[in-house]
């Protein structure tokens, strides 16, 4: 089951069917994704299920002044432990115009000091933020090997994960 919202937003009537299937399969680890914004309840979710969770969040990119004032996350730190304080799996975006190697390095860089990451490559879609080819393509040049790293789920494209 795959839900790119946050946990918070589902309803209390698709959690208690998500713990009743957990329960029925014998499910024994849970991935779900929160914004930021959720950082300091994620234990209520915990407590809930029961078992083993881990927290993925959108933060994009650990670059905070792109992060903030072009992509207009609402996630606003300054250092990438802050992140790992709450969550398990960041999720970052490469490919957006505006986005520069030296940016993308960095964020490369940092997701390995989390047990799981997720790297997301941009795609087009109605907001007034573009793709970049010429970096999707350095990116995937320099960057696809992380493909063979079991702790990295790096989508090509957004159906990568199956769904979409």
């Amino acid at each position: 089951m795959i839900d790119s919202a946050s946990v918070f937003d589902l309803t209390e009537n698709t959690l208690k069917e998500i713990k009743k299937v957990v329960e029925e399969k014998n499910i024994k680890r849970l991935f779900f994704e929160a914004h930021w914004i959720y950082r300091n309840r994620l234990d209520e979710i915990r407590d809930f299920f029961g078992i083993p969770i881990t927290f993925k969040t959108g933060i994009e990119t650990f670059d905070n002044d792109f992060r903030e004032n072009v992509l207009k996350k609402g996630a606003n730190f300054k250092d990438y432990r802050e992140v790992k304080k709450y969550f398990d799996s960041p999720c970052v975006m490469v490919g957006i115009k505006g986005q520069t190697r030296e940016m993308i390095d960095r964020d490369m860089e940092i997701i390995k000091n989390f047990s799981h990451a997720t790297v997301n490559i941009f795609m087009n879609n109605s907001t007034d933020i573009k793709r970049d080819e010429d970096l999707v393509k350095w990116f995937v040049e320099k960057y696809r090997y992380l493909e063979d790293d079991p702790r990295i789920d790096i989508l090509f494209e957004i159906t990568d994960f199956g769904v979409g």
